[in-house]
């Protein structure tokens, strides 16, 4: 639609006369043509208008914005300026010429000012260093040939990373394709060639705000992963904001996906914030995974054995807001291959028995969690082999009512090599399903080389409330096979669930924190140490304490899935 400027006014009668109601009116301007305006930095064209008509109707071109009146109508003239949009996109883009018509009438008589604008020329050499994005359009060039496989260099600055120098606004992009979009059979941890292009730079935000991310999609191919990029190997993500993230996704085979990214490999993401919302009605593909997650949905570390090299994949220093609604759909497993959803990330993992990590630290998980999945976590629901939790804090609550899940506020499963470190979470937790084990901090420890360690901080301050008093607690709900626990302060409250809304809340003191933070297998009780309660005031009484140290039923073994 054309801008539009109405103005009334009268003034002196001029020439190019026409009879209207008996009256004579004329209109007149000082230009005849506003000629070869430049694409990169337009100039404001002001006319002088001498006019009687009672009003004047001005219309432009989208590009071309008309003001109000600076000098009132006169014998003089009066003063309209017209400020003309770039049609510049950045050095490497070319632009046509345009042009267009300012027209001005009033009194049933009206002029016309042509105008034109000159194009740009694009360099078109592809190692040309821009020094960045600037813009919507770059940015879409830069999406373009990452998946086409080129080196993203034109975007690069001085030290090598593309960096983003203004806010983008992806509000219009109606079908997204993830930067770095692949596809990869089999287990992704141990794909080395996967099909498509990877992103394997540093992209640097700049501190600057991506937002309007908006998607509705289903994964239907095995091992499609999704996110703003689809899949970083050997990469850097740094410094980012995705603002106003509103993502509805699915899967109809095993996937990923995540809000900044579907897969890192080897990668770090440092200093990005997500804010928005996030559904999912889970997957039709029964007992095949699908992790989502806030920041990335799959995870893994790399060892190359040849140079004894690790190859870490870590996530730092991030924080997620985002209010998430998600279903199971047919899966209703709670395992390694359940729908899971983090507020970091899905699913983290490794080569077993190699020394490479995943760590992920100092993030913050904020918002809501409405869930029916197996396994949902504020910081990551699995932590596979050689995962690292340190430093992060879960602010969410959860509502959870999947049918027999393994749900904790920070983590569901803590395997193989991994551990939590001065962890906390502030966030409520209910779970509704009488099978389903509920911890503030970790569902299960599966395994003799996995450990809790806490710091100066209350690592709970949230209340727990579940229906399966055996494994739900205000620490880890089932300690299994693990390491060591030590050194860990407790707040908050536990409670056992009402359909009512009157959940039994127990009492919790210092004096028995111990009946409060799970089963602990009885050969493994001195390995528990440390542990400390703060009293968060007056607790109602509730139905006595279950839980403590007694055999494991009705599962014995190991539980690392």
């Amino acid at each position: 639609m054309l801008p539009l400027l109405a103005i009334v006014f009268s003034c002196a009668k001029q020439q190019d006369m026409y009879s209207f109601g008996g009256a004579v009116y004329t209109i007149s301007v000082d230009m005849t043509e506003i000629k070869d305006v430049s694409a990169a930095n337009p100039y404001e064209a002001v006319l002088v208008v001498k006019t009687d008509a009672p009003y004047l109707l001005v219309q432009t071109p989208s590009w071309i914005t008309p003001s109000a009146l600076t000098f009132p109508g006169s014998v003089y003239g009066s003063v309209i300026s017209f400020d003309i949009d770039a049609n510049y996109y950045g050095m490497a883009t070319t632009t046509a010429p345009r042009s267009g018509v300012i027209k001005i009438s009033g009194g049933r008589t009206f002029v016309q000012v042509p105008v034109s604008q000159l194009g740009h020329e694009g360099r078109i050499d592809p190692g040309a260093m821009l020094g960045g994005i600037h813009n919507l359009n770059e940015f879409m060039d830069f999406v373009t040939a990452v998946n086409d496989g080129e080196d993203p260099v034109r975007w690069m600055n001085a030290d090598g990373e593309v960096e983003l120098l203004a806010d983008i606004d992806l509000s219009s992009v109606e079908e997204w394709e993830p930067i770095g979009n692949v596809g990869v059979s089999g287990n992704v941890a141990n794909a080395t060639s996967p099909s498509g292009t990877v992103f394997h730079s540093v992209f640097n935000g700049g501190g600057h705000t991506i937002r309007g991310f908006t998607a509705r999609t289903t994964l239907t191919a095995e091992m499609d992963t999704w996110g703003l990029f689809g899949y970083l190997d050997h990469a850097t993500v740094k410094n980012l904001n995705l603002e106003d993230v509103n993502i509805n996704i699915d899967a109809a085979a095993k996937a990923d996906a995540g809000i900044l990214a579907g897969t890192m490999r080897a990668s770090t993401v440092e200093n990005v914030k997500v804010t928005g919302v996030v559904e999912s009605a889970g997957t039709t593909a029964a007992s095949s995974r699908f992790s989502i997650g806030g920041i990335a949905g799959y995870v893994f570390s790399v060892y190359d054995e040849s140079t004894d090299t690790c190859h870490d994949s870590v996530i730092k220093d991030c924080t997620v807001s985002l209010s998430v609604d998600m279903d199971c759909g047919a899966n209703v497993t709670n395992g390694a291959a359940s729908v899971m959803y983090g507020g970091i990330a899905g699913f983290c993992t490794g080569v077993k028995e190699t020394p490479s990590r995943n760590r992920i630290q100092g993030c913050v998980n904020k918002g809501n969690m409405t869930m029916n999945l197996g396994r949902a976590s504020g910081i990551v629901p699995t932590a596979n082999y050689g995962t690292i939790l340190q430093g992060c804090t879960n602010d969410a609550s959860q509502v959870n009512s999947f049918v027999n899940g393994r749900i904790g506020q920070i983590c569901c499963n803590l395997s193989i090599n991994s551990c939590l470190i001065d962890c906390v979470n502030n966030g409520d937790l209910t779970t509704s399903d009488p099978q389903t084990t509920t911890a503030a901090l970790v569902a299960l420890m599966g395994d003799d080389s996995v450990y809790i360690e806490g710091g100066s901080r209350i690592a709970n301050t949230g209340t727990i409330v579940g229906a399966y008093p055996k494994y739900l607690s205000l620490l880890c709900a089932n300690n299994n096979y693990f390491d060591h626990v030590s050194g860990v302060i407790l707040s908050g409250r536990r409670g056992k669930y009402s359909a009512d809304g009157k959940h039994s809340m127990y009492n919790v003191t210092s004096g028995n924190i111990m009946q409060h933070i799970g089963y602990i297998r009885p050969a493994y009780a001195d390995r528990v140490t440390g542990i400390s309660y703060v009293d968060p005031g007056e607790v109602p009484e509730g139905p006595g304490t279950e839980g403590g140290i007694e055999e494991l039923n009705p599962t014995d073994g190991h539980w690392n899935n």
